[in-house]
């Protein structure tokens, strides 16, 4: 543990790709066919323009990890702070981990988890009480990461085809 966490930039986001790359198609593996995922261009394309429009707005701050030397991009987080819905009393603002992703080789390593407490660490420093993160159910090991940093299930969000056919 201990990687070089340091806070990014709008300049950065050309270089998240290839971990972006990696998630998605991680999602692929562990999702198996039970449902679609789009390709990685096209998603990426998709999650740069998000990225670009939270970083520049100011509801998005970028961490990014690295070896001690400096010199490999271990892997990323995105935090979101948005307000909270009309249910729930959780102040004014809600962070949300939006992406976190970790090069294949690094995972298991505390990469994420020195990610989150920087995440941790910059909700903190602005007042925010809560946050929120979903992962895709069959990645056990991001639910096994996330419940040992203190995230529990509160609300279940389920997807289904309008056909009701087989997604």
């Amino acid at each position: 543990m201990g990687h070089a966490i340091r806070r990014g930039a709008l300049g950065d986001v050309e270089q998240l790709r290839p971990l972006w790359v990696s998630m998605v198609e991680h999602h692929r593996e562990v999702s198996g066919r039970a449902w679609p995922v789009r390709n990685a261009d096209d998603a990426w394309r998709r999650r740069r323009e998000e990225y670009v429009a939270w970083l520049g707005d100011g509801t998005g701050t970028l961490f990014l990890a690295g070896a001690r030397d400096g010199r490999a991009l271990l892997g990323y987080a995105l935090l979101k702070v948005h307000a909270p819905g009309a249910t729930w009393d959780l102040g004014d603002e809600v962070g949300e981990l939006e992406s976190l992703a970790v090069l294949p080789e690094a995972r298991g390593a505390g990469v994420g988890t020195d990610l989150i407490g920087a995440c941790r660490e910059e909700l903190r420093r602005r007042g925010i009480e809560y946050w929120a993160v979903a992962y895709v159910e069959a990645n056990l090991g991001a639910q096994r990461l996330y419940e040992r940093e203190g995230f529990r299930s509160y609300y279940r969000n389920m997807l289904g085809r309008v056909d009701r056919g087989e997604p």
